[in-house]
């Protein structure tokens, strides 16, 4: 029974070690979302005009407010082509987003098993 006891106890430390975030990689997730933070900042009056436009032309029957919201509501978003490729959404040149970039890249060169 004691030794049933001490594996579990060594089981559940080493998937504490496990689980727990890398401090670096925290703080890249949380410029990542200033990045993200700047980017809506800045598509939202573009978001705004263009559920604006939507509403005017009356693309839509039902609820026009709501629909054209929606239809608007990714527009800059990186989205897929056609054959599959990620096109890039707007503003990732944004310094917020660039300097979350440049973390990433100097992070994941400072990994062991890249190198």
């Amino acid at each position: 029974m004691k030794r049933w006891c001490t594996g579990i106890l060594l089981c559940a430390a080493a998937f504490a070690a496990w689980a727990a975030a890398d401090p670096d990689e925290e703080q890249l997730r949380r410029m990542d979302q200033k990045c993200e933070d700047a980017r809506k900042a800045k598509l939202a009056p573009i978001r705004e005009e263009l559920a604006r436009q939507c509403e005017q032309e009356q693309r839509y029957l039902g609820n026009k407010q709501r629909d054209c919201a929606l239809e608007v509501s990714t527009y800059g978003d990186t989205f897929s082509g056609a054959r599959g490729a990620a096109i890039r959404g707007m503003y990732y040149d944004l310094p917020e987003c660039v300097a979350a970039s440049n973390a990433w890249k100097k992070w994941e060169a400072s990994r062991p098993w890249k190198n």
